[in-house]
């Protein structure tokens, strides 16, 4: 009984969500991308951890302003008018935290007559192999769904 009482004590809390998940919507409405991307802190620290072999706080602003943050994000979560196109320049409006999860809020502008996106989403696939990505895009009263993982990283949505 006292192994049994002490295995279930020595839970860490970083173990406290076993799925690797992140949620993204992404609205294109009048020549602009609105995303908002959900996902858990400790998977961005985890992540931090495992490229420099240092521990980082996310929930200190400091901390967010190193290099590797928007680096990271940008090589990871990108959108183009096709798969050999220049990214869209996403910026970051915001980083919101809410207990466990952190999510950031990005816009950009797109030109006009955009007939499809080319969205690529490897965001912590790096890290966790079984990390899913899902993405819920959005325009003109359309909506549709896109899971990538670490054998889906990228997908084509028409616009209109």
């Amino acid at each position: 009984m006292i192994i049994l009482i002490a295995l279930l004590l020595w839970t860490r809390p970083a173990d406290a969500h076993p799925l690797h998940l992140s949620i993204t919507n992404i609205t294109y409405e009048n020549g602009k991308l609105a995303v908002s991307m959900k996902t858990f802190r400790d998977d961005w620290e985890t992540a931090y951890f495992h490229y420099h072999s240092q521990p980082v706080d996310l929930l200190d602003p400091s901390e967010r302003e190193k290099p590797w943050f928007g680096e990271y994000l940008e090589s990871c979560f990108t959108i183009s008018a096709g798969k050999e196109r220049e990214p869209f320049s996403m910026v970051v409006d915001t980083i919101m935290f809410d207990e466990e999860s952190m999510v950031i809020e990005m816009e950009a502008t797109v030109p006009d007559r955009l007939k499809s996106l080319y969205i690529y989403n490897a965001l912590l696939v790096d890290i966790w192999p079984d990390q899913t990505n899902l993405v819920i895009f959005g325009s003109d009263e359309r909506e549709t769904g896109i899971k990538f993982d670490v054998k889906k990283r990228d997908e084509v949505v028409l616009v209109k």
